[in-house]
């Protein structure tokens, strides 16, 4: 390599530049090559390109050409011999060829040789010499990277999730029960397929005795002849997201579709439709744990660059479709000038991950990790470093719920063997983690008098900050749910379905969630609305001795003022209720002030005073033994009772 490059610089001395010439046929065979390698057939334009170059050594065109058709076929060696071949000052277009041959070494993780080659471009040649500067700065970046690599250790995840095709995308529920990854059915010998796919398909894994099965297709549902992929589960198993391309029906070249799980199987795929879609690119999106949230990639205009991130907001409709409003972007504190790709929120709703070709990295796409600051902003990406990150493509990184394992796709890693595979991940604590681990919880929704299942809303939410933690909805055939929650917090739990008293508890610091149930099949009954039925209000709170609403509460009656909107005929009583402690009439008219305190805040949030009455009961209907602290606490409540329907 040394000596390439004194006989560069000799002559760089004293060489000239002369201009190519081609003849019309030659042009026309060139042409024809272009179409070629356009159309995805790689192995009948090489020989053409080979043959033009063996009979006009001098025809740069059709040589930077053939270097390029390398760089798809995964041949990097090939796709730097042909650049040194025509890097000569006497070749025409020589600085061009230059920097490409620098750029080679770069894309290939020879940055010292790289760094040497751009060095080649004097400064007298202005346009490339200007160029050449970030270039060497980003291939200095990166050598500071390898020199400190991140401790994580992460291993491919062999054979049942991984096949002799490009794997990528990978997306995980909260339970850890289901894995879905992208698949390339169709990748042509010696063709790269991220970014140029063939054939995609969606595919499904489940964990069974703690083993991922293979994976297989997840069906018609989802999947055509064409091109479906970048897919996203949603933590809680109801929705998958995808992205499909060229559709009947479809608003551009790739949007955004999403299927419904409906006992085993899933819906037909269902377009978000506008805005969320345009006549532009949509790609991997993300399902935020509040279900109010979709993060995706996008090149629409309006953004810093070229593809990227955006999120819009999302509602959860009653027959569980989806509603999408306006896309947002996420802003220069996250874009680039570059392409931005594959977002992922994490569990806790402040981490976020996402590819970038446009920060500082080893090169390609990299992942970095950002995070949601107190004033809804995020703070400056962070690369999550050297041997994660490689100098080819790292895309799709997730965290599961823990935060204790990531799993990510590249094409960069040793071990891969066969194009783009998806690795695991063991994460320790440290700066590139999540701000919060999350735990899951699992059950079933039913009619509380036929046990039947129904789909209902289940709502987990921050005590202390009255925001919520994440957004479930139960599966419409098997009644089954799954949330997430925070593992070192107080939080409130509610399950709402239109017609139905709903379900309110909460659960203390780093105490393990178990939603209580009403059967022996551990089964959470929600009953009918009907005269005389009561629910006790498990997040009110109120100040020591007083009436005064905490803050604490707002969520809580938030809740009701929807469930009385939801119920547009019912009327309630709302009852207050103390401990024995203090004197019968202390105590009924603190628990008759604090009933009216609750309705007042009905009133401001709409729900017509008509509506409503309330009461004070005092210390005369313990629910428990007075003797005990626990007993106090669960006698110290608020009540909802049906009067009218």
């Amino acid at each position: 390599m040394k000596r390439f490059f004194i006989i560069l610089f000799f002559l760089l001395s004293f060489g000239a530049v002369n201009i190519s010439a081609q003849s019309k046929k030659e042009v026309s065979v060139y042409e024809k090559a272009v179409i070629m390698i356009n159309e995805g057939k790689y192995k009948e334009a090489l020989p053409i390109l080979k043959e033009l170059i063996r009979n006009n050594k001098k025809y740069v065109e059709a040589s930077w050409t053939l270097s390029d058709l390398y760089k798809k076929m995964e041949d990097p060696d090939k796709r730097i011999s042909t650049l040194i071949y025509i890097a000569k000052p006497n070749m025409p277009k020589y600085y061009n060829t230059l920097y490409r041959l620098a750029t080679a070494y770069h894309e290939n993780c020879n940055y010292e040789t790289a760094i040497e080659t751009y060095k080649l471009i004097t400064p007298d040649q202005n346009f490339y010499h200007q160029r050449t500067l970030p270039k060497i700065k980003e291939c200095e970046i990166a050598m500071k990277l390898m020199q400190h690599p991140v401790p994580f250790k992460f291993k491919n995840m062999g054979t049942n999730i991984n096949t002799q095709y490009d794997d990528y995308w990978p997306s995980l529920t909260a339970d850890e029960q289901y894995f879905s990854t992208t698949i390339n059915l169709n990748k042509l010998e010696g063709q790269s397929s991220f970014g140029r796919a063939v054939h995609e398909d969606i595919f499904l894994s489940k964990k069974v005795n703690s083993v991922w099965q293979k994976t297989q297709n997840v069906g018609n549902t989802m999947n055509t002849m064409s091109n479906e992929g970048a897919q996203s589960i949603s933590l809680d198993g109801r929705y998958m997201f995808f992205v499909a391309c060229n559709r009947d029906g479809g608003l551009g070249g790739c949007d955004i579709y999403y299927s419904i799980h409906e006992g085993d199987g899933w819906s037909q795929a269902i377009n978000a439709g506008s805005p969320l879609n345009s006549k532009h690119w949509e790609t991997c999106p993300s399902f935020s744990p509040t279900g109010d949230e979709l993060y995706f990639a996008s090149n629409r205009p309006g953004g810093s660059g070229k593809a990227d991130i955006w999120k819009c907001k999302v509602q959860i409709l009653p027959n569980g479709k989806l509603k999408f409003s306006e896309a947002v972007n996420l802003g220069k504190e996250v874009n680039s000038p570059e392409d931005e790709l594959s977002p992922f929120i994490h569990a806790d709703n402040q981490t976020l991950y996402f590819s970038s070709k446009g920060r500082e990295g080893l090169g390609g796409y990299d992942v970095f990790v950002t995070y949601k600051t107190p004033e809804k902003k995020w703070t400056t990406p962070k690369n999550v470093g050297y041997p994660i990150n490689t100098c080819q493509d790292e895309v799709g990184f997730i965290v599961n719920a823990a935060a204790d394992k990531a799993y990510f796709s590249s094409d960069g890693q040793e071990d891969n063997g066969r194009g783009r595979d998806i690795y695991e991940l063991q994460l320790t604590d440290g700066n590139l983690c999540p701000k919060k681990k999350m735990k899951f919880a699992t059950g079933k929704i039913v009619d509380a008098t036929t046990q039947q299942p129904i789909q209902a809303t289940i709502d987990v939410f921050s005590i202390k900050t009255n925001e919520m933690v994440f957004r479930s909805v139960s599966d419409k055939e098997t009644g089954e749910f799954i949330t997430c929650t925070p593992s070192d917090e107080e939080y409130g739990v509610n399950v709402s379905k239109k017609g139905y008293m709903f379900f309110s508890d909460n659960f203390a610091e780093k105490e393990k969630m178990t939603i209580k149930t009403n059967n022996k099949k551990s089964n959470l009954g929600l009953d009918k609305i009907e005269v005389g039925k009561k629910m006790t209000l498990k997040n009110i709170f109120f100040d020591f001795d007083k009436a005064t609403l905490k803050k604490e509460s707002f969520f809580e009656l938030n809740h009701v003022a929807r469930f009385m909107k939801e119920n547009p005929t019912v009327r309630i009583q709302l009852s207050g209720h103390t401990d024995y402690k203090g004197s019968a009439e202390y105590n009924m008219t603190l628990s008759q002030n604090r009933a009216k305190a609750a309705m007042d805040y009905l009133i401001k949030k709409g729900v017509p005073p008509q509506r409503m009455e309330y009461k004070g009961y005092g210390k005369t209907q313990p629910i428990a033994d007075n003797s005990t602290e626990a007993g106090r606490a669960q006698n110290r409540r608020t009540e909802i009772l049906i009067i009218g329907k």
